[in-house]
């Protein structure tokens, strides 16, 4: 892509263009930080997990069982999260922390198997240009509103067939901190 003609793009031709990094990863395997990370250094826009900004407002409801109906819900929103990030971007990058495809696994995992609303969701969102899944080679650490813990290396098995499968440059980000942001930036670059 040329970056100097970036700027001029009319924004839906972004969304479009725009090469989305989606960072993704069962719970509290620092996909937050890793993202946050990322986007610092690609001096891109950053686009959060909707499916936490919903799960903290639904907190009241904890013990409810989830309905398929809100993982629709938080599904399409990410996907607009990351399409008006792209809008934005001033040269051509995006890092998110989860997207639709991720949600389409928490479906699994809810109700034991995918959704068609949500998969449908998902395969509408813009193709990522790269994933990121962030190991579960770290402590787990609780909060308000994690769950899954004891889940956390089956998710991890998810992801990986799930990437695999996808079509999509991915790589596995481990160890600490640094390790991982050094590894995740040299991936991207390769590409």
């Amino acid at each position: 892509m040329l970056q100097f003609l970036w700027p001029v793009f009319p924004a839906s031709l972004k969304a479009r263009l725009c090469k989305r990094i989606v960072v993704t990863g069962a719970e509290s395997t620092g996909t937050t930080t890793l993202a946050l990370a990322l986007a610092e250094d690609l001096n891109c826009p950053y686009v959060p997990e909707y499916g936490r900004e919903y799960t903290e407002k639904r907190a009241n409801v904890t013990d409810a069982p989830w309905r398929e109906d809100e993982l629709v819900e938080i599904a399409r929103e990410q996907n607009e999260l990351e399409d008006a990030a792209a809008r934005r971007s001033t040269n051509g990058w995006i890092v998110a922390d989860t997207d639709a495809l991720t949600t389409a696994l928490w479906n699994e995992r809810y109700f034991g198997t995918r959704s068609q609303k949500v998969d449908a969701i998902a395969r509408q969102q813009v193709r990522p240009f790269a994933y990121i899944l962030t190991s579960d080679d770290i402590a787990f650490e609780a909060d308000a509103i994690r769950e899954g813990g004891e889940e956390r290396h089956t998710m991890s098995e998810r992801f990986r067939e799930e990437l695999e499968a996808s079509g999509v440059a991915w790589m596995e980000a481990k160890g600490g901190r640094q390790q991982r942001l050094d590894a995740a930036l040299s991936f991207i670059r390769s590409l």
